[in-house]
């Protein structure tokens, strides 16, 4: 009877405390469980993806190499597109790895990046206050926000994390309408960790972001760090989206992991043969390495990257005698790359990021004709 009046009396005390919480002053979207696809930067379906915060289909693990599946998982040039009038949002969300690396912050590695468009085609960027743990949590006052309700607000995922589950709150008072996937046909990037984002200091400085960003055109960032190789099963999945344009930004890799010459341009040349065979106008953009600048000390490594960007040009130059329509070169010099441009030898710095946005922004206006300042209605 005793242990019957105390665990009755246990099961009031903990009702009275469940009744007693004050009731969370946030209402939560949970991505996962829109009706509609919201993930934009990949053009795979949901009930294909095998986690949902993935950038590769479920049926490429047994496709691509192991490491090209790992870092699939992460979320680089993930974004989430929503309309609100809170004055307050909150993000909170959970990953699955290291928070930084040795030479990545944590904003950069595994953290958040909020913008917006307004009406008038201007973005803004908003800072946000974070803290990191098991659960990691951005909190920004949009208060600026007021009176603009055609502001287009886009949320960066991490750029080298997998994230395991993401919500989004906001005042229960607060409207809050997710916005579909576009449609348009994006600008597919094939390429390294710098494509990837290596370094930024947030998802937003990520150069494939940045040129997102100043064309308001859809991205899918397909940069995998040390694993940018131009290998046939990536080139046979980019194959299966219908691109704006294509852009192959591996060198730095096939030079990293000592590929030999008559490989790397061996690779160049079926890449873009095989993308061409399936897509007959799609342009595609081939970029150097700008990995050195001139009076770096180290000649032994110039030379190899100059060796390795002669191998580009002779395969583009090759492609073209050959009669390859809609292909386009972005030389090493053209991105203005300087000493103050990376972390290390290679992984840029934000500074280094935008100029590489500046020079494949520069090559698409060129490509497409699209002046200086044109940015595509939403």
């Amino acid at each position: 009877m005793k242990r019957k009046m105390i665990l009755l009396l246990v099961m009031k005390l903990h009702a009275f405390l469940i009744w007693a919480q004050p009731p969370d002053p946030l209402k939560w979207w949970n991505p996962e469980e829109n009706t509609y696809p919201v993930i934009e930067g990949r053009r795979w379906p949901n009930h294909e993806m095998k986690s949902f915060y993935s950038r590769l289909p479920a049926r490429a693990e047994k496709l691509v190499r192991t490491p090209v599946w790992g870092l699939s998982r992460n979320a680089a040039g993930l974004i989430i597109r929503f309309k609100t009038n809170a004055k307050q949002l909150t993000v909170r969300y959970a990953v699955t790895s290291r928070l930084n690396m040795p030479h990545f912050s944590s904003t950069g590695a595994s953290g958040l990046d909020l913008y917006s468009l307004n009406a008038e085609g201007r973005w803004n960027w908003s800072p946000g206050g974070f803290s990191f743990g098991d659960t990691i949590t951005y909190r920004y006052d949009l208060s600026g926000n007021e009176g603009d309700p055609q502001r287009v607000f886009v949320l960066y995922l991490p750029t080298y994390n997998t994230v395991k589950w993401l919500r989004i709150g906001v005042p229960r008072e607060a409207s809050f309408t997710p916005l579909e996937a576009r449609k348009e046909r994006p600008v597919i990037v094939y390429g390294t960790s710098v494509t990837q984002g290596a370094c930024a200091s947030r998802p937003g400085m990520a150069w494939p972001s940045i040129v997102g960003r100043r064309l308001n055109w859809p991205f899918i960032n397909l940069g995998f760090s040390g694993n940018g190789t131009l290998d046939k099963e990536m080139i046979d999945l980019i194959n299966e989206v219908d691109a704006k344009a294509v852009i192959l930004d591996c060198v730095a890799n096939l030079l990293i992991k000592k590929y030999p010459l008559a490989e790397v341009k061996k690779r160049i040349m079926e890449s873009v043969k095989s993308i061409r065979s399936k897509h007959p106008l799609t342009p595609v953009l081939l970029a150097a390495f700008p990995g050195i600048h001139p009076d770096r000390l180290d000649k032994k490594w110039g030379a190899e990257v100059a060796e390795i960007n002669q191998t580009l040009n002779e395969a583009y130059a090759l492609l073209k005698k050959q009669g390859v329509k809609n292909l386009y070169l972005l030389t090493a010099g053209e991105m203005h790359m300087g000493f103050e441009d990376t972390v290390d030898y290679a992984h840029a710095t934000d500074l280094g990021l935008l100029h590489y946005a500046q020079a494949f922004e520069k090559a698409l206006r060129s490509i497409f004709n699209k002046p200086a300042g044109y940015l595509a209605a939403d």
